[in-house]
């Protein structure tokens, strides 16, 4: 596919995203306590599905990287990368500020992770470092945010998918 087709494909997805999540959520996270907010604004928006997802893309982009998998692997978990941080940031404002900055900072530099090791394919070793070190500190910025969300709510958010790739099965098989 090409990089056109992609960026519709990904614009596509993320309009569908915001509807669905706009209309599950009320669209609005405003009754009740702060810590009651910002609980149903994580429940609503599927926070810690987002986040493990995004844990996990950052993992296959590593796995076709130490796997030599080839430029067309490499330019399907980049794509599929920046879709899920754009996806994920599209539930964004959360209804506490330093949650919300936190996460869009994350989501950013995920998002330009997935770009830069898009671009960089699996020769470009300046992009791809680039890409790895803005993954890293997205890791510890979702981190910093599940710390807040924690001492906001009293709850901890759990950040594993729901479903796991199948051994054998898709590029890495």
């Amino acid at each position: 596919m090409s990089r056109k087709v992609w960026i519709a494909v990904a614009a596509a997805v993320l309009v569908a995203v915001a509807v669905i999540a706009f209309v599950a959520t009320g669209g609005r996270h405003d009754d009740g306590t702060p810590a009651e907010q910002l609980s149903s604004w994580v429940t609503g928006t599927g926070l810690g599905q987002d986040l493990g997802a995004l844990r996990q893309d950052g993992k296959d982009v590593n796995e076709v990287l130490s796997h030599h998998r080839g430029t067309g692997a490499m330019h399907t978990v980049c794509s599929v990368l920046s879709v899920t941080a754009e996806s994920a940031h599209s539930n964004l404002p959360t209804p506490d500020t330093k949650t919300t900055q936190l996460l869009a900072r994350a989501y950013t530099l995920e998002y330009e992770a997935g770009n830069d090791c898009y671009d960089a394919g699996v020769t470009g070793t300046a992009l791809l470092k680039r890409s790895a070190e803005d993954r890293a500190e997205a890791q510890h910025i979702v981190e910093e945010a599940l710390a807040r969300v924690e001492a906001v709510t009293g709850a901890t958010v759990s950040t594993t998918t729901t479903t796991q790739p199948t051994a054998g099965t898709g590029i890495f098989g």
